[in-house]
This record gives structure tokens, C-alpha cells and sequence, in this order.
């Protein structure tokens, strides 16, 4: 799936809860750049986002390293409206005026029935 200006595509974590809508404003060689509206699952992970935007502001490097591995650990990932692609993602930051970035991973995009079947039990 390829991701395009005005395309609209939704955050979700490992937990497979939605944490928002992304409205893609562009995509820069797998960079992507959009507007970011959370729903309300995003409380959940929110206070990590602005502890790192303060950490940035602050330039205190070693609580952003800290922080961008603690939403590494969120496995966000992205998810097409119709439900049915899942676009693998890494470096996401989300910032209070609602700029959000992020960067596709180079892993080939799967099926979301597959990836949910991959995290079942044994």
C-alpha cells in the first residue's frame, strides 16, 4: 500500500488499541509527515509523547533515547480505514500541535488476518 497526501490511515499499538487518525500530508522517502488527531486511547501512552517533546525542547539526549525505545516498545503501527493492510512503523513522534512523523519500516506489508494470527498463542 503506498501512502499518499490526504490519505487518512489510523494509529494503533501492540494492544491493537486505536490511538488516533493520521491524515497523511506527505510522504518523503518513506518518512511520512501528517496531522495527528488522538481518540481516547491515546491517554493511555500520551504523557510519553509530551515527556518527550519536553526531553527534545530541553535537548536532555539521553531522556529522548529513553523515551523513543519506552514508544518503540508501544509496536505502533499503522492500519488502513478498510481494516485489512497493517504498514509496519518506527521512530513515531507526536507532537502537542498535532505534527506527527514517522518512518515505514522496510519489512514488506502483511495482511492484518495474518499478523493477528502470528500473535496468537501456541
Amino acid at each position: 500500500m503506498k501512502l499518499c497526501a490526504e490519505q487518512m490511515v489510523y494509529l494503533i499499538d501492540a494492544q491493537l488499541r486505536q490511538l488516533g487518525q493520521i491524515t497523511i500530508e506527505r510522504n518523503e522517502v518513506n518518512l511520512i509527515f501528517g496531522k495527528f488527531v488522538p481518540s481516547p486511547d491515546f491517554s493511555a501512552v500520551k504523557h510519553l509523547f509530551e515527556d518527550f517533546e519536553e526531553a527534545v525542547n530541553f535537548q536532555a539526549l539521553s531522556v529522548v533515547d529513553e523515551l523513543d525505545t519506552k514508544i518503540a516498545a508501544l509496536g505502533l503501527h499503522l492500519r488502513a480505514p478498510d481494516g485489512l493492510q497493517r504498514i509496519e512503523i518506527h521512530d513515531v513522534q507526536i507532537w502537542s500541535d498535532g505534527d506527527v512523523t514517522c518512518k515505514l519500516c522496510d519489512r514488506p506489508l502483511a495482511p492484518v488476518d495474518e499478523v493477528q494470527k502470528s500473535m496468537e498463542p501456541v
